[in-house]
């Protein structure tokens, strides 16, 4: 029994020394150790002193150049660059324009509303012309013609037909280019041309 005890205890020990570099230890010591490795290359290399730079040699001849002109009596000038902006875009600009235009306030109320809000409450065909009754989203009532402007984004009625007014706006796409947008309004809404 006492054999037992003391092999149990030689392999605990055994065991525990195996347990002892496996739980990191080891990785440890060696990362401590390779940073103190490191740190004293930095420091063994910073006792060295650095020579001066050569901007003093460099000095001592452009002092010894201005003597000798100065001797001969020639003026010194130091060139001095300035910096042309003409022709050259502005670096502190953004390349991309982000501002965006508000919409306009119209001058009549049919310019204030977007033309999808507008609905057609009837349409009259006479010798004059032809004519579209519609209302706004205030719930005002406006006759239109043909050549009228309506809308936020400046659109010309073109043409008022019989079951439909076709609207030409002109819209700035996401370049700022102006494009012609047509838009149809019907006086039924599921009426198929």
């Amino acid at each position: 029994m006492i054999q037992k005890t003391e092999n149990s205890r030689a392999a605990e020990q055994q065991s525990s020394s195996k347990n002892y570099w496996s739980t990191g230890l080891l990785s440890t010591v060696c990362y401590m150790l390779s940073t103190f490795l490191i740190a004293l290359l930095f420091l063994g290399a910073c006792d060295k002193k650095a020579p001066l730079s050569k901007a003093a040699p460099a000095k001592a001849a452009k002092e010894a150049a201005l003597k000798s002109d100065e001797a001969k009596g020639a003026k010194t000038e130091e060139e001095t660059y300035t910096y042309d902006r003409k022709g050259k875009r502005d670096p502190f600009v953004s390349l991309v324009v982000t501002a965006v235009e508000k919409p306009k306030k119209g001058q009549t109320p049919l310019e204030n509303y977007d033309v999808s809000a507008i609905k057609i409450l009837g349409i009259v065909w006479t010798e004059k012309g032809n004519f579209a009754t519609v209302v706004l989203p205030d719930g005002k009532a406006y006759m239109l013609k043909e050549g009228m402007t309506i809308g936020m984004h400046e659109g010309k009625i073109q043409k008022i037909n019989k079951n439909n007014i076709v609207i030409r706006e002109r819209i700035k796409d996401y370049k700022g280019q102006l494009k012609s947008k047509e838009t149809i309004l019907k006086l039924r809404e599921g009426e198929e041309e």
